[in-house]
């Protein structure tokens, strides 16, 4: 994240803004002038030379933002600049009437996120400001009346109109105006000035503070999302991706694929050669989400391959495999996994259930049916767990599919399951498609079923063709 860009596009849009406003300031001068001049106010003072003046300046700048795209660096100089002038000029001769318009300037000046810029245009309201209060006092309005009088008059009054008793019949004195103006009435102004720039700064320092908060958080995102990037790759390194895999076999094809639910998933599948006879397939899914289950799954993948490839029970290879688990398993995860060693040869598949869901066979011009078998408690659940296996003899044409619970317990947005049922009726409608395509409609199914939740579980699919042979 590039601050400088950040507090380069925030000043590109306060100018936008500012210039906005200063459209709407010629607006309301315009129309106030013309009230004016149509007697709609009274007032004994011409302000014709003052409209003028004020549209001019603000009109000017305000073509000059635009000129340049509201993108140079000065722009907001003279956009803040001409603000407060316009605004002391005008406070100048309506001095009561107006007083607001002083915290204009330092208030929007918040908007840059700058405090230097702050600090500036602070300073800038405070001395123009005090001139404007100086003039108005000394040759413009000296009260609500709006009392018009030149230096060196004698100030006189009657009883409809208001007037502070010190000055009424009082002849003009330039020296006690002078103090009257500077310590009287600019005095609380001035107080009034560094609290609302103290407060405008403080929130200028906070709102830096929370950009650099911002820059620091989107850092830290982009370094874990590449982490992650990179952990996505790794753990799909580990899985085989090329289908079908063992094209030179003529017994069989086998086709997975996986859709994690976050950028690296808990699910994992994987299958290879034990030797020329054997086939070895693997399915899990590891509780949890997200890095720990990504780590805990590769472990769980890189210790079962090995048991497998030096040993030919099913049984045997996960007893081993469980113990290992459940060692310094601090964080108490767990697998529920299935595990079959295929003979190519005699087509018998010995196979262990680890709490897993159960795999839909399909025989050859037959509806499908789960294998219900489960052999023992999810790995890493209990040190000590002995498990047993099953087999099953396969035969020219059968198909097996294996996944995990993001089949099944997929949700919809009504929170209804998708369910077994609805998977069996869907394999018993692909018996005579491609392993590729089998995978694919169930995959889409299940995404027609949950359109419009959050997937909320990965979804992990393996599928077993023995081939006509």
């Amino acid at each position: 994240m590039d601050t400088n860009k950040i507090l380069k596009d925030n000043e590109i849009e306060a100018n936008q803004l500012l210039t906005k406003i200063i459209l709407v300031t010629i607006g309301i001068v315009a129309i106030t002038w013309l009230l004016f001049e149509t007697g709609f106010f009274y007032i004994r003072v011409q302000f014709r030379g003052l409209m003028i003046f004020n549209i001019l300046l603000l009109a000017t700048v305000a073509v000059i933002s635009r000129i340049y795209k509201y993108e140079k660096g000065w722009i907001k100089y003279i956009l803040m600049g001409s603000m407060t002038i316009v605004f002391a000029v005008t406070t100048s001769a309506l001095t009561y009437n107006v007083t607001l318009l002083i915290v204009i300037p330092i208030l929007m000046s918040i908007r840059y996120f700058n405090r230097k810029y702050s600090v500036f245009i602070a300073i800038l309201s405070i001395i123009v400001f005090y001139i404007a209060y100086l003039y108005g006092a000394n040759h413009g309005m000296l009260d609500m009346n709006f009392v018009q009088y030149t230096p060196g008059t004698v100030i006189v009054t009657n009883d409809n109109m208001w007037l502070d008793d010190a000055v009424i019949d009082i002849p003009y004195d330039p020296v006690l105006m002078l103090f009257n103006t500077t310590v009287s009435n600019y005095f609380v102004k001035l107080l009034q000035f560094i609290i609302i720039s103290a407060a405008s700064l403080a929130l200028v320092v906070c709102c830096q503070g929370l950009l650099q908060k911002q820059k620091e958080l989107t850092e830290s995102t982009a370094r874990i999302g590449a982490e992650l990037e990179l952990a996505e790759k790794i753990q799909s390194d580990m899985l085989p991706t090329i289908f079908p895999t063992f094209s030179g076999q003529k017994e069989f094809d086998i086709y997975a694929s996986i859709t994690t639910a976050r950028e690296v998933g808990g699910d994992f599948y994987d299958f290879f050669m034990i030797d020329d006879d054997h086939l070895a397939i693997v399915i899990a899914d590891v509780s949890g989400k997200g890095i720990p289950a990504a780590m805990f799954m590769m472990t769980a993948k890189t210790t079962i391959k090995d048991y497998a490839l030096t040993h030919n029970s099913t049984s045997e290879i996960y007893t081993i495999v469980n113990d290992r688990l459940c060692e310094n398993n601090e964080a108490e995860m767990f697998a529920t996994s299935w595990i079959g060693i295929l003979n190519i040869r005699t087509m018998i598949m010995q196979y262990t259930n680890a709490g897993h869901n159960y795999p839909v066979l399909m025989r050859k011009g037959e509806p499908c049916e789960f294998l219900t078998d489960k052999h023992g408690l999810f790995l890493a659940g209990l040190e000590g767990t002995q498990y047993t296996q099953s087999e099953i003899q396969l035969a020219s044409g059968d198909r097996l599919l294996l996944y995990t619970d993001g089949v099944t317990e997929a949700h919809s947005k009504d929170n209804a399951i998708y369910g077994e049922d609805r998977l069996k009726n869907l394999i018993n409608d692909t018996a005579d498609e491609p392993g590729e395509t089998v995978l694919s409609r169930i995959l889409d199914d299940v995404n027609r079923f949950a359109e419009g939740a959050e997937q909320f579980d990965d979804i992990t699919m393996t599928f077993l063709m023995i081939k006509d042979f």
